[in-house]
């Protein structure tokens, strides 16, 4: 019995396994195509896009597409997470953030973010310059897009809050843990492995 229960079990972990999550981008604006025109990010100029997750979701990580303006590597700005009032609360709570430095002209960022949303819904993903940030002037370059995820929205804000700005697309791209629902047929075997134990059990006492 204990070997029949061994070899349900070693099933079930072989089914689950590929099934428990499923990692993908869940905003890519695209790789802008241009390095010299964009956006200056800097402690007057914040932006942020739009973007979708499914409830459970966990945030891996974000880069965003950024070349040097008048910065150098090493100096740092802020990745930040709204929920969807961003645009109609002017104190909307962060709901994470987390420093990042820039290193080279391209994708930079952060990783190992595990931010995980506690609700299905949208999203915004910002970039800031905050006190404690040394950046004064990294440039967005701006995208024409061709992602595999398109931003719901952009956002822009020069001091007195987010508002919608269509015109300010920049490469960002943010990576995601979804679940996926797994299989009517691995619900079953679980209940035949409870079956199994208390089977063994019944057995054991008998």
């Amino acid at each position: 019995m204990k070997t029949n229960i061994a070899l349900a079990a070693a099933s079930l972990t072989a089914l689950i396994a590929p099934n428990l999550a499923s990692a993908a981008l869940v905003l890519d604006t695209g790789t802008p195509t241009s390095m010299t025109m964009g956006s200056a990010l800097d402690g007057n100029d914040f932006y942020a896009a739009e973007f979708h997750l499914s409830s459970g979701s966990t945030i891996n990580g974000i880069q965003a597409f950024i070349t040097a303006g008048a910065d150098q590597p090493g100096d740092t700005f802020t990745m930040a997470i709204y929920g969807s009032d961003l645009l109609t609360n002017r104190s909307a709570q962060q709901l994470f953030s987390a420093q990042a430095t820039y290193t080279a002209d391209g994708w930079t960022g952060l990783s190992g973010v595990n931010f995980t949303s506690t609700a299905a819904g949208n999203y915004w993903v910002a970039l800031e310059v905050g006190g404690a940030d040394s950046a004064i002037g990294l440039t967005l370059p701006q995208t024409a897009g061709g992602g595999t995820a398109p931003a719901l929205a952009f956002a822009f804000n020069s001091g007195g809050g987010y508002a919608t700005a269509g015109a300010l697309p920049f490469g960002v791209q943010v990576d995601a843990t979804t679940p996926v629902p797994l299989p009517a047929a691995v619900w079953l075997l679980g209940t035949g492995l409870v079956g199994l134990g208390s089977r063994a059990r019944r057995r054991r006492h008998n």
